[in-house]
């Protein structure tokens, strides 16, 4: 039986070691994001990059991360398919490119405020 409940996934990068963060954000933007956009079954696809405060030209992430993809999808199947698709292993060969360490987590949502 097939599962048509849409998918959400978070996944938390750091950026590749001797890569700088600005480095790192213009590769993940120009490079990596139309890979990723061409997944099959994606519905949304969203980068957020952290921001370095005051003067700084980096982020103080002495917890690791320096950016947060949110990949939406049609369904757990179609999840599955379009990273097995050619499409799929593209994307995923390119992470060495410019992504240290990863975690990936799949969420459902319970919605408190809003729709």
């Amino acid at each position: 039986m097939s599962d048509t409940r849409p998918v959400r996934t978070i996944a938390l990068f750091s950026r590749k070691p001797g890569m700088s963060f600005a480095e790192f954000c213009d590769y993940w933007r120009e490079q990596h994001a139309p890979l990723a956009a061409e997944v099959p079954g994606v519905t949304r696809y969203v980068q957020r990059h952290i921001v370095p405060q005051g003067d700084l030209s980096e982020p103080d992430n002495s917890f690791g991360v320096d950016g947060i993809a949110v990949l939406d999808y049609e369904s757990p199947e179609a999840m599955e398919a379009g990273w097995a698709s050619e499409a799929g292993q593209r994307a995923l060969a390119d992470i060495e490119n410019f992504i240290g360490d990863h975690h990936v987590v799949v969420l459902e949502d319970h919605v408190v405020v809003g729709d």
